[in-house]
């Protein structure tokens, strides 16, 4: 888990963050900020989401494809539900309270907390199956 999140979610935070601080001026403002967390919900949460079903299922599971596959194409809809109830208010905290250069850190201590959430869903998943 902490190979996904020093080798992935902390680089991509960074950039992701810098990129929309540019593209919206450093703004702060309440229509700026909803704006921001559209466009993280509506491109980076379902792509991080796909990318931590997909390391956890080749990478701590140890599954092959078409078991990952399977696993995705089942469980997505409701991991990216959940995260459409919890994500955007994490995202206006972050957009407007936190300065630029410690919303990684902010977002990298909710993402343990999310990750944990997600690994007791696959978890709980595999042990009815099994």
């Amino acid at each position: 888990m902490q190979l996904f999140g020093c080798a992935y979610l902390g680089p991509f935070g960074h950039f992701y963050h810098t990129l929309l601080d540019k593209l919206f001026k450093g703004k702060k403002d309440n229509a700026t900020v909803v704006k921001k967390v559209v466009v993280d919900q509506l491109t980076a949460s379902p792509w991080n989401n796909l990318m931590f079903m997909l390391y956890y299922g080749f990478v701590i599971e140890g599954r092959q494809w078409i078991h990952v596959k399977s696993k995705i194409k089942k469980e997505y809809p409701s991991v990216q539900y959940a995260s459409w109830t919890f994500w955007p208010v994490i995202g206006w905290i972050n957009h407007r309270h936190v300065p630029l250069q410690f919303r990684v850190i902010v977002q990298s201590f909710v993402a343990m907390c999310w990750g944990i959430f997600l690994s007791l869903k696959a978890r709980s998943m595999t042990l009815t199956k099994d």
